[in-house]
């Protein structure tokens, strides 16, 4: 009974065999961490690229805000042209009135003129019943 049962106890592993197994294998993996002077170029593109990216964001946001603009001054144009079209509608209605009211008038002046001497009261007062004159 005094034997021990071996299946449950752990290998034993030398201190070599552990250096050895936690030694770096081939070429290390650089910590991104810190930086070397072989990784100063890298650095540099780096550097240039982020102010590249602010410049382009500064021309970015410069465009939107000019296209803003264009955009509301389109609105506004719009807007009168509208308003420019509604003042043309208008004034050429009040055109076709003047020409129809002009018309009428001429009528009147011409029946007037061709009127005989004792015929004009009778023009005159039936001029005055349709508002001609």
């Amino acid at each position: 009974m005094s034997e021990t049962d071996h299946s449950t106890e752990p290998p034993h592993v030398s201190g070599e065999e552990l250096r050895a197994a936690l030694a770096p294998k081939g070429e290390t993996r650089r910590n991104p961490v810190l930086v070397t002077e072989h990784d100063d170029g890298e650095l540099k593109q780096l550097k240039a690229a982020l102010e590249t990216a602010d410049g382009l964001r500064t021309e970015l946001e410069a465009s939107r805000r000019l296209i803003d603009s264009a955009r509301a001054d389109a609105i506004e144009l719009r807007a009168s042209l509208e308003a420019a079209r509604e003042d043309a509608k208008e004034l050429r209605l009040e055109l076709v009135r003047a020409r129809a009211e002009s018309h009428e008038r001429r009528e009147a002046l011409s029946k007037l003129a061709s009127a005989g001497l004792f015929r004009r009261r009778k023009v005159m007062a039936e001029l005055k019943r349709r508002n001609a004159f």
